[in-house]
């Protein structure tokens, strides 16, 4: 392998390698100065340096704003969760517990793991309540403001952007478990509601004018309203507001019918817009999915503007996989997606994890009484040392990290140089039509070699003894598949794809 004729023969291809991982790098990581910032032109997203970037990345769902499914229960709003929490354990347990969550469920230690993910950018799920107590509306917490400061120091620190999304706005934009208010008076319905929504965006946009590590403020999450000129006038209400502090940054706008419908507009209300859709795919045919997010590249060809997908996720391998293919397809001009969610509890009959955690007998008792009144009430007790567990599951080190979903979502590959290095392994060709080869650094004794589909299916086992091994396609379909190394040293994983 050290001859003149053997590195003249694989001096190209190395280049080639070098090149594709140096790309690859260069889209994961987010490059921004607080002097330019991501912004649109045309139907692509540009960063401060005006080269088109996607925006691929996940959701930090759970954390600031609360949806008990999240965490192993049902469908119960965050303020079911405070009020029946607060009736077992009484009100300062419950606030000591919501402050803990908003210290403890997403960290620095999160970002880094995104970031070594590569993904490039976390869209952070507000509630408005982080800043602003309905009872004390319009006076803005600092405690809120020290939260949204550090994930934008940890989003700098690890070169992943951040798009600020008020998934919750005071009164709430919609129906639903994952967006209320206390109150019976909704956002559209209230013009006290709709100036306080403006207002904070302002607070918002004041703030962070300067910080080109937010890569786009989402106005509203998915907004429902029978009217579609409410939502207009809202958004162009918000925009004025934030443009009077705030010219830099790129304003994200989701359709009505809770992402899905962008009819109401008829022009842009701002230059630098971007249109964002959510694509959840449950009730759509595998086969009718390109069909589906067509309608979006109509309105994108229409207007003239980028499409990003906020929100995808919530299934079986396989959809994920087909998802995953039509959101990166450039037949359909989207600028890159999020993945619902980064981190959840992880249940035996849910769909899979990224970044999971367990329960625990007292934490699932709590969350089951959360869901239905009708199932035993914890005790104070339990309620606590439920608590007591909860905090220590969702810790980095005790959460169990998905690589099968790693492996089908991750952005940059090829793997980057030290990980080539620490799997002391190569394939090539990858992607391959009829046969590829594993070629190991050092000589392997005693190895099994397995591969594996994305449903987990073992394809092939290979007792393997020597330095190379060729893989003949055989009976393995078009697709994704996982490779796994097992030798004296250890475990090696690698993905390899069957065209």
């Amino acid at each position: 392998m050290n001859t003149s004729k053997t590195y003249k023969s694989t001096r190209p291809l190395l280049f080639l390698l070098l090149l594709t991982i140096v790309v690859s790098n260069i889209q994961a990581q987010a490059v921004w100065n607080n002097t330019s910032f991501v912004h649109r032109s045309g139907q692509q997203i540009l960063d401060g340096q005006n080269n088109a970037i996607r925006l691929d990345g996940v959701n930090l769902g759970g954390w600031l704003l609360w949806e008990s499914w999240i965490w192993g229960g049902g469908f119960q709003s965050e303020t079911t969760i405070r009020n029946k929490m607060a009736s077992v354990i009484g009100v300062t347990a419950a606030k000591a517990f919501r402050d803990s969550v908003y210290k403890s469920y997403i960290t620095r230690e999160d970002l880094k793991k995104i970031s070594e993910e590569c993904f490039n950018v976390v869209r952070v799920n507000l509630n408005h309540t982080i800043l602003e107590d309905d009872s004390i509306p319009y006076v803005y917490k600092q405690s809120g403001w020290i939260l949204l400061d550090s994930i934008l120091q940890w989003c700098e620190d690890y070169n992943v952007y951040a798009v600020l999304d008020m998934h919750s706005a005071p009164g709430a934009q919609a129906a639903g478990f994952f967006c209320e208010d206390p109150d019976s008076i909704c956002l559209w319905q209230s013009p006290i509601k709709k100036d306080r929504t403006v207002k904070l965006w302002k607070a918002i946009a004041d703030r962070y004018k300067n910080r080109g590590i937010v890569a786009g403020y989402d106005l509203l999450g998915e907004p429902n309203v029978a009217n579609g000129a409410d939502l207009l006038n809202l958004y162009t209400t918000i925009i004025d507001s934030i443009r009077s502090v705030d010219t830099h940054h790129m304003i994200q706008l989701e359709g009505n019918d809770y992402s899905k419908d962008f009819s109401i507009f008829s022009s842009l209300p701002d230059p630098n817009v971007c249109f964002h859709f959510h694509f959840y795919t449950w009730l759509i045919p595998t086969a009718q999915l390109g069909t589906s997010l067509n309608v979006y590249t109509n309105w994108s060809n229409t207007f003239n503007v980028p499409l990003w997908c906020g929100e995808w996720g919530e299934n079986d391998l396989a959809t994920l996989d087909t998802t995953r293919k039509l959101l990166n397809d450039p037949a359909y001009k989207i600028s890159g997606s999020a993945f619902w969610t980064w981190k959840k509890q992880w249940k035996l009959i849910q769909y899979p994890h990224y970044m999971g955690y367990f329960g625990s007998t007292n934490w699932d008792k709590v969350t089951a009484w959360i869901d239905t009144s009708s199932n035993p009430m914890p005790t104070a007790l339990e309620m606590q040392q439920g608590i007591t567990d909860f905090f220590t599951n969702i810790k980095s080190p005790n959460c169990w990290f998905n690589t099968t979903t790693s492996d089908l979502l991750k952005v940059c590959a090829p793997v980057s140089i030290k990980e080539e290095a620490q799997n002391n392994f190569s394939i090539y060709p990858n992607p391959f039509t009829s046969q590829t080869t594993i070629s190991f650094n050092e000589e392997q004794k005693n190895t099994l070699i397995r591969i594996r589909d994305i449903l987990g299916k073992e394809i092939k086992t290979i007792k393997f003894n020597g330095k190379q091994l060729i893989i003949d396609r055989g009976e393995m379909q078009a697709g994704i598949y996982f490779v796994r190394v097992i030798s004296e040293k250890g475990e090696m994983n690698r993905k390899i794809v069957v065209e």
